[in-house]
This record gives C-alpha cells, structure tokens and sequence, in this order.
C-alpha cells in the first residue's frame, strides 16, 4: 500500500502541472475560473491507475520466463562479438539519412562556427574544441577533395560512430547489471530507429559528440558507483575516465558542472564510507584529473591563444529573463531609483516597444540576453545579485512565472514550442564559404519521413505519439523512475547515486534559454540508466560492505 501512496502522490502532482498549471502559463493567463476542477479529477483518476498498476507490474514482474530462451540465445555470441553487432546495426540504422544529408545537416550555429572556424577563433561561446574540429575536418576536405563539405561529411561519419558507439556501451551495460533481457534488446532497438538519435547524429551541432561523451561518462559512472572495486581493478578504466571527463567538459561549457555535480553528489551520498578514500586513491586522481587538466586548458591555453571565455549572460538565462519581465510588466511599481539600475544593466528599457527580434518573450531567454549587459555585471556581480534578489523579494509571483514560462516545454507535454528539430540547412549564402547539401542517394521516400518528423505539429500534438517528440515528460520519468527504483531495492542513498547525472542534466536543461528538444537529447540518451535503478542485480551491495 506505501508503494501505491507514492504512485498517486504523482499522479496528483503530474495532473495539478499537466492541467491547471501548464495551459496558464501556455497562455499566460494567471486567472482561476473553476473549470480545470472537472479535467483535473479526470486526469488524476486515470494517471493514478496508471502509475499504480505500473508500481504493481515493475515489483512483480521478473521477465525471466518470457526471455530466457532470448537470453541464452543472446549470450551464445560472446560480448565482444554482441557489442559489435549491436554498434553495428544501430550505425547501419543511421546510415540512410547521411546518404540523404550528407554532408550533415547545416543549421542551428553552424553559420557561426564555421566563420570561426575558417578565421578566428575569438571566444569559447561555442566550444573551442569543436570550433577547432570543424576547421580541420573542412581544412582536410578542401586540401585533399577540394569540398569544404566532404570535410564535414567526415566530420558527420565520426558524430555517428562515437554516438553509436556510446550508446551500444550503454546497451551492454543494462544487460551485464542484469537487467532483462527483453529491456536491453526493446532499448538497443529503440536507440536505432528513434529519429532524434539518428537526425542529431549528422547534425553540425556541439550538442551532439558532447551527448556521445555524456553517455560514456555515465557508463562509467554508474560502474563507480555500483563496484568500484571492480572498476578500479580494470586499470584501462583511469586512462579512459579522465579522458572522456575532459571531453565532456571540453565539448559543452556545462559538462563541467554536470562531471562535478555527479562526482559531489557520490561523496555526499556515501560519505560514511569516507574511511575507505584510501583504498581508492588511485580512482580518486582519475577522477580529479580531468577537471584539473580542463582548467588549464580553458586559462593559460586559452590566453596563449588570445580566446576570451563567453559572456557571462549565456549561464544567466533565468535571473535576465525574471529581470525582463518584471521591466516588462511592472515597470509602473519601479521606484525610479530601480529604474536606473535595472536600466543599467538592461540595454535601454525602451527595448519594450522594440524592433523586431527584440521583443520580450516569455518561453526563449535569447531576446532578454540580447538586451543584458555583461559588462555591467563583470564589474560588480555582488551588486547584480543584491539587486536581483531586492526585486525578487518584491515581485516574487513575476519570477515564479518567468521561471515556469521559461521552462514550460521541459515539464508540461502540452507545450510544443521549440520542439521542432532542424532538418533543412540554412541557405548557402547565410555561410562565410557556400556550403550546400549534396546527398549521396536520391531516396526520398526518407528524406520525406525525416522532414515530418522532425518539423511536422502533427507527431508533436498526438497523444500518446508525442510523447517522442516532446520534452515536457523528461521530470516526470525521472522522478518516476527514481520511485520505483527506490521502492524496489528499498534503499534510497544506495540507489539515487545512480540518478545524479540525469538530475544533472534536467538542471542544466532548465537554465538554458529555451525548452528545445535538442538540449533535452542527451538527457533522452541517459534514460535508459534508469533500468539499472529499476531492475538492475544486487551489486550495489558491494559497496557497502
């Protein structure tokens, strides 16, 4: 009965956002009329139905009759033998839309990159790493094949196989922490016909060889947490750790904080076994190391190369847009002295009658970035904060609001905004150099099916179908998952440790500028960790002896 309360805990939750919260912040109108009550009832009654025969099903079912004659028939072909197959057959799934968009699909900041790329690289707004892979995979086409886009084209060939590869690592790991056979293959299949993996795997975009490493990392994560005993004894692995530690700080300018936040969390969560750190002092290096090197690579290398660091407005996406819209709604309660602070950090209050691009939008961050001033901040960022948390305190709803609006794609599944992915490049001339699509087969019957799904309203707005093609359930699987896994291994610091990198990523989706499905992809990716959680053996035990 204690394992139900929690399922309709949810279900009361998920149905108070997904009902009355969620179409009020869509509309942004605040007002309660009563007629949610009836949608409301509605919604909790079926969800928790849902969430407790689910709660029921997960505690009961085991999958071994009904996979063992799989399972035997899977492990006849070896691991290593397995593991290729399934790279295999996930990269072959891909391979029809590279023939189709090859050299890869030119869009979100490729126009921006690729400038940088054949010039100067200025600042690490965009990665510098990546930036730097772009210009020797289009420098190495145009030399050898006189193509800029051949370049890239290999560049897209390498995104599919490190991702493809990150994910086959993950695949073999749910099945050597035992879980059911039928889930490990159900995933492995998934992870191939699944449009994002496929589309993003070509796309031009930092998101994507960072989303490869993501996974990696949580493959080696999770083995930290579960034995690290075993982990630490293959010594392969304090090679690799800080290599794919640094590249997943390298290649996004949040992996940092995801890599610490994982690593921080694990301490916090077993720091009753701190007497131990001595035993695992070569693990401990492995895991400092990256950081260490990152820094040094993002300070004396960086200045070597005259690279400044972004501007600070990019990881201020929230505080700017509560900010604006406070500026935007009640600028008539502003003393005047707030006034003339918030002018000096807001670039001319009179962007509220704006020209175009400039306007104030509640659900992107982006135009309210255009108008902050990093300088201003730079100077005295005790002093933004002060104020930031004076109008805060005084317009507190404002900020609730903004923040909701601002995320409302990442937690309400009604919201299909900005979930579109790109699929079409960008005009040849937008380039500093013409760079064109130049398929390698005329199949069109893919060319058409990519189109719709990535673009069409139609996948986004069907219920049940959307829930593939939008990112308001990501929070809801995941607490979801984090109930369940612990009402099934009945320990929670045991088995939180697992989630930490997906917490991570949820929290750095919820800072970005907007509730895109493309910076929710490498959360998507991670999932699967969650069966680990769920159905995964007793391992976890053993490192708590």
């Amino acid at each position: 009965m204690k394992k139900s309360i929690w399922a309709i805990l949810l279900a009361l939750l998920y149905s108070f956002f997904y009902i009355v919260v969620g179409p009020k912040i869509k509309t942004q109108d605040l007002s309660f009329d009563g007629s949610e009550i009836i949608p409301f009832i509605m919604c909790f009654l079926i969800c928790s139905i849902i969430n407790v025969l689910v709660v029921l099903a997960v505690q009961r079912c085991k999958f071994e009759i009904k996979s063992e004659r799989v399972t035997r028939f899977i492990n006849d072909f070896g691991e290593r033998k397995l593991f290729f197959l399934i790279w295999g057959f996930i990269f072959i799934s891909w391979l029809p839309i590279y023939f189709v968009c090859f050299p890869g699909v030119l869009s979100y900041d490729i126009v921006n990159q690729t400038r940088d790329a054949l010039g100067t690289i200025v600042d690490n707004h965009h990665p510098v790493l990546h930036t730097w892979l772009l210009r020797v995979f289009m420098q190495l086409g145009q030399r050898l094949f006189s193509s800029y886009e051949v370049g890239l084209g290999l560049l897209s060939l390498l995104q599919m196989l490190l991702v493809s590869y990150a994910i086959s690592r993950l695949v073999m790991l749910l099945k050597k922490k035992n879980v059911p056979m039928v889930i490990v293959i159900v995933t492995a299949l998934f992870s191939a016909i699944w449009f994002m993996n496929a589309c993003l795997s070509v796309s031009m975009i930092k998101d994507t060889l960072f989303a490869a490493f993501l996974v990696l990392f949580v493959c080696h994560f999770t083995e930290i947490v579960m034995n690290p005993d075993e982990y630490l004894h293959n010594k392969k692995n304090l090679v690799l750790l800080p290599i794919v530690g640094f590249l997943l700080c390298a290649l996004r300018n949040n992996g940092l904080y995801i890599y610490l936040f994982c690593f921080a969390g694990l301490v916090v969560l077993r720091i009753k076994n701190i007497k131990k750190a001595k035993i695992y002092l070569a693990l401990i290096v492995a895991v400092i190391l990256p950081v260490f090197v990152y820094k040094i690579y993002s300070g004396p290398v960086f200045d070597a190369w005259n690279i400044k660091p972004g501007e600070v407005r990019e990881a201020l996406s929230v505080p700017i847009q509560q900010l604006q819209r406070v500026a935007y709604h009640r600028a008539d309660l502003l003393s005047e002295e707030q006034m003339e602070v918030m002018d000096y950090y807001i670039d001319n209050l009179k962007w509220m009658d704006p020209p175009v691009g400039r306007a104030y939008d509640p659900f992107i961050a982006d135009p309210a970035k255009g108008c902050f001033r990093s300088a201003a901040y730079n100077e005295d960022p005790i002093a933004f904060w002060k104020f930031y948390l004076e109008i805060g305190t005084q317009f507190f709803k404002d900020y609730v609001v903004a923040f909701l609006s601002n995320t409302l794609g990442y937690w309400y599944p009604g919201q299909d905004v900005f979930t579109y992915v790109e699929y079409e490049n960008y005009p040849s001339e937008w380039f500093s150099v013409p760079l064109e699509r130049q398929s390698i087969m005329d199949l069109q019957f893919v060319d058409n099916y990519y189109a719709s799904v990535c673009t069409s309203q139609i996948w986004r707005t069907t219920p049940g179908v959307r829930l593939f093609f939008v990112p308001g359930y990501a929070p809801w699987i995941l607490i979801f998952a984090v109930i369940l896994s612990w009402k099934k291994k009945e320990n929670f610091s045991k088995t939180v440790p697992l989630f930490l990198p997906l917490i991570a990523q949820f929290g750095i989706m919820i800072l970005s500028p907007m509730a895109s499905f493309r910076y929710s992809w490498p959360f998507f990716l991670m999932l699967p960790i969650c069966f680990v959680g769920i159905w995964g053996n007793a391992e976890l035990k053993k490192t708590e002896k």
